[in-house]
């Protein structure tokens, strides 16, 4: 298995060519990688979902979405201003009719772009339509090979199904599928049989995150249910990280925690690159919801270089040290803290913080890491 990292670095590997284009878009603060939220329409209701729009509300909130020319513009500043990689996500974009006039024009500006969708709508024309126009990635989630666990989650009967046609159909023209899981309460007991399911498949990668954050609106959906519900608890969380091939990477910082927290470096939504929303608000990252400014209101570039006092005092942050928390914390060498879901969990004012989640699962790296390393002495 691969765990994977946060979004907001996507497609920005670890090769020398890359990694100077991202230090040097760091030091100049250039928006190389932008996630661009087309819809919160979805033809699924995930139950973990942080964005999806429920079923019934898809007419009020589309004549809010930005439209197509808008969107043009928007990309054409953003290509202006450095943008590489961008990141076409939902909700589901193939509910917009105008998907693929959205990505041609990504294509003729330059991008290297990523397709997130849940495949239930690619049918033969999408996928040759799609397929020509040559996107780095199409990105899918699974979340069970069995596919009564899968359709429960996505809460729409033969889902599992139609996205299995729909991996059939991406491979067949060549496109590069990238399968992504959700680690939670409902299909942490078959992830072995997943997993091979993805070997089987023979997709270009498949990864897996174990974090389900809060929604990004704050609601509470009409079942009563908030997708923390579905959460591994510390005890399921250190049996997957036990079982998962990822956690023999482990390589914490060693040291007093003063210096660790000294040499490590956070995450940096706002640093190369940001969200923006279907109704055209920007922010830091898919999670970190203070708003940068709005493009119907303000050009991106205006914003992006005279961001908001908050803003500001997030990109002060750069170094764990930098947190009040961190530099005492036992932890600090096996976190991977995200400001954006603490700042959901936690609320504006304190998602400076200890971030409890990323402290469970460092908690639970500890004590993996301190079991393996008994062993191998």
């Amino acid at each position: 298995m691969i765990f994977e990292g946060c979004a907001q670095n996507a497609g920005l590997g670890d090769e020398s060519l890359m990694a100077l284009i991202s230090a040097k878009a760091d030091r100049n603060r250039t928006p190389l990688n932008v996630h661009l939220e087309l819809t919160y329409r979805c033809n699924e209701q995930c139950v973990h979902c942080y964005c999806v729009v429920e079923h019934g509300r898809e007419q009020e909130v589309r004549r809010h979405e930005l439209t197509l020319e808008e969107i043009r513009r928007l990309l054409d500043e953003l290509a202006d201003m450095g943008g590489l990689y961008l990141t076409l996500s939902g909700g589901e974009v193939m509910v917009r009719p105008d998907f693929f006039d959205i990505a041609e024009h990504a294509r003729r500006r330059g991008f290297v772009y990523r397709v997130f969708t849940n495949g239930i709508g690619l049918t033969e024309a999408k996928v040759e339509r799609l397929a020509a126009l040559e996107p780095l990635t199409v990105e899918l989630s699974i979340f069970s090979a069995d596919p009564e666990v899968h359709d429960a989650i996505t809460r729409v009967p033969g889902s599992f199904r139609r996205l299995m046609a729909a991996i059939e159909r991406l491979q067949r023209h060549g496109l590069r599928v990238y399968l992504k899981t959700t680690v939670m309460k409902p299909n942490l007991a078959g992830l072995a049989k997943l997993d091979q399911l993805g070997k089987d498949l023979g997709v270009f990668t498949h990864t897996y995150s174990c974090e389900v954050s809060p929604r990004v609106d704050g609601a509470v959906p009409r079942d009563g249910h908030v997708p923390q519900e579905y959460q591994l608890d510390s005890e399921e969380l250190f049996q997957y990280l036990r079982d998962s091939a990822w956690s023999e990477q482990l390589d914490p910082q060693a040291g007093r925690p003063e210096d660790v927290a000294l040499q490590r470096g956070t995450c940096g939504p706002a640093t190369n690159g940001c969200c923006i929303d279907p109704y055209g608000n920007v922010y830091p990252c898919v999670a970190f919801r203070i708003p940068i400014g709005n493009v119907r209101q303000t050009p991106f570039r205006q914003l992006w270089t005279a961001p908001p006092p908050a803003i500001r005092d997030l990109l002060s942050v750069q170094r764990y040290a930098d947190l009040p928390e961190c530099s005492s914390c036992e932890l600090v060498g096996f976190c991977n803290r995200c400001h954006g879901d603490n700042l959901l969990e936690r609320g504006e004012g304190e998602w400076k913080r200890c971030h409890e989640r990323a402290r469970t699962v460092a908690g639970a790296n500890r004590r993996l890491y301190q079991i393996r390393t008994a062993g191998r002495s």
